[in-house]
């Protein structure tokens, strides 16, 4: 006999929820009536596992942030229409496309239904759901607000996806030169040019120097390009493992955010995550001591953290946002005058967002500036690159005609 979960109201008009076994849903609620419930929502349990059990996750199936930002538009949509979350999740782990989240889905309505509240199922999948994501849903069932809550939260996701789009986008074009550029050399150097080096032999004649020069990296490359490949691929891993340690991750984030040009963008980058993130904590009702430790693992910068350390630690003793951070050196100081003008005027969250976009607008900016200054300087140096290789190439073809 199938099984069928509800929620219903009882005579005191208090929800309650559990399961009874009949032979239809209409069953169902009469079995619930009898126990002297109202039912509000009757779902068959055995559909929503079979559901979940005829989407099976493939081997490369993952979940991405586009798959997790419709979700988190429907379930506000669906919450803000009025049905209950257990309702909801029903919905969306039926009608979920990517099969790993609708398993992830519906691990989640079953410890809802368990009697855990919606933010302690989402923890339970920290790879899925980040700490932002669960502190917010945590701020609006705290707070009473979670359709609202869940509305920001779908629309930061949004805008941060749109974002990183078109960032992606802008920078899709120099990465395919320089990687077309890197194949043509690297096939150059360890294909084509040895197999002049038997001819030049053969000439019997002195070569010139940048002949030389190019026949001897190209002979390093022809036997020794997996060591050069795999040095590199190692250098790599090296420096990521470095970075995940706190001393050479604070010392490698401090020398990053020096580099010209480079650095200050990718420090704008990171501030204004923290406004943006900040501001959307504050809104969706998080305690602030709460919200420095999700902006805290939101920024992927080691000198930041540690300056999140400090304000979290300032603000704990009863200090003003401002203070410890205009203390920490690490931010800009119109970062810090707006937001003691926001703490000032208690319009905190409305100025974090005016700095976020600020910021956004700036980097947008800057980065198109700099993508049309890479694009003639990438197709300059790969054309002074093939230039000396044909021209190494052809010097001694020079010098053999001329000397006849």
């Amino acid at each position: 006999m199938p099984s069928f979960s509800y929620v219903a109201i009882d005579e005191r008009g208090r929800e309650v929820q559990g399961t009874v076994f009949a032979d239809t849903p209409r069953a169902a609620s009469s079995r619930v009536r009898e126990m002297g419930y109202f039912p509000t929502t009757v779902s068959e349990q055995e559909a929503l596992v079979e559901a979940a059990a005829r989407r099976r996750p493939g081997l490369f199936t993952r979940i991405s942030s586009n798959d997790l930002t419709i979700f988190t538009r429907q379930l506000a949509n669906l919450f803000n229409a009025g049905l209950p979350v257990l309702r909801c999740l029903s919905i969306l782990v039926e009608h979920t496309e990517n099969s790993r989240l609708s398993n992830v889905l519906q691990e989640v309505h079953d410890r809802v239904r368990a009697g855990q509240t919606l933010w302690e199922s989402l923890g339970e999948h920290p790879k899925v759901f980040s700490p932002l994501y669960v502190n917010m849903v945590y701020g609006g069932e705290l707070s009473g607000e979670l359709g609202p809550v869940l509305g920001r939260l779908a629309d930061f996701m949004e805008s941060d996806q749109e974002r990183r789009g078109r960032l992606k986008s802008a920078t899709a074009y120099p990465a395919i030169l320089v990687l077309a550029g890197s194949g043509a050399v690297f096939f150059l150097l360890t294909f084509l040019i040895p197999r002049f080096s038997a001819i030049f032999a053969d000439l019997g004649r002195a070569l010139p120097a940048p002949t030389i020069v190019l026949l001897s990296l190209a002979g390093f490359m022809g036997h020794y390009w997996w060591a050069v490949l795999v040095g590199l691929g190692g250098l790599w891993f090296g420096v990521r493992a470095l970075s995940r340690t706190e001393r050479w991750g604070y010392a490698l984030d401090g020398l990053r955010m020096r580099v010209p040009i480079f650095g200050p963008l990718g420090k704008k980058i990171a501030v204004a995550r923290f406004a943006r993130t900040l501001a959307t904590l504050v809104k969706g009702g998080v305690p602030l001591l709460q919200s420095f430790e999700v902006v805290r693992g939101a920024l992927a910068n080691k000198v930041l953290q540690r300056a999140m350390d400090e304000v979290h630690a300032g603000v704990r003793e009863g200090e003003s946002i401002a203070e410890p951070l205009a203390r920490t050196g690490a931010f800009p100081p119109l970062v810090v005058n707006m937001i003691a003008v926001g703490e000032e005027t208690g319009g905190l969250e409305e100025m974090l967002n005016r700095i976020a976009d600020g910021y956004d607008a700036e980097i947008e900016n800057r980065t198109r500036q700099l993508i049309s200054l890479l694009e003639p300087v990438i197709i300059l140096v790969m054309g002074v690159i093939v230039g000396f290789v044909v021209i190494s190439m052809l010097l001694p073809i020079f010098e053999m005609s001329t000397a006849l």
